[in-house]
C-alpha cells in the first residue's frame, strides 16, 4: 500500500484540480464567446487524446459539456497523482541508495 501514498502524486493532482476549477469558472464568465473554453481544452489534453485514440479519432471536448469537463477533470488529475507517485517512488529509490553508500 505504499505505493498509493505519495506526497508529491496529491500535491500534483491537486493542483491540477484547482487549475481545472479555474478554468471551468473562466469559462463559465466568458461562455458565448469565441474560444472561451480554451484553458479548459488545454487542460484536458490528455483526456481528449486518450479519447481520440480509444475512439480512433471521433471525440470532441466542450466546456459545455459538463458531464466530460467532471469526467477530464478526474482523468487529468488521476493521471497527475500516478505521475506524480512514480517520480516520488524513483526519487526515494535514488535516495535509498545514495544513503547506502558505494558497495564495498
Amino acid at each position: 500500500m505504499r505505493a498509493f501514498r505519495s506526497i508529491l502524486g496529491a500535491l500534483l493532482a491537486t493542483l491540477y484540480g484547482l487549475a481545472f476549477l479555474w478554468a471551468y469558472y473562466d469559462y463559465q464568465q466568458r461562455a458565448g464567446q469565441w474560444l472561451a473554453d480554451i484553458g479548459l481544452a488545454v487542460l484536458a489534453l490528455p483526456f481528449t487524446l486518450t479519447g481520440r485514440f480509444l475512439a480512433a479519432g471521433a471525440f470532441d471536448f466542450a466546456g459545455d459539456e459538463t458531464f466530460k469537463v467532471i469526467g477530464a477533470a478526474v482523468f487529468c488529475c488521476a493521471l497527475a497523482y500516478i505521475a506524480g507517485a512514480l517520480v516520488e517512488g524513483v526519487l526515494r529509490a535514488l535516495y535509498g541508495l545514495l544513503r547506502r553508500g558505494p558497495a564495498a
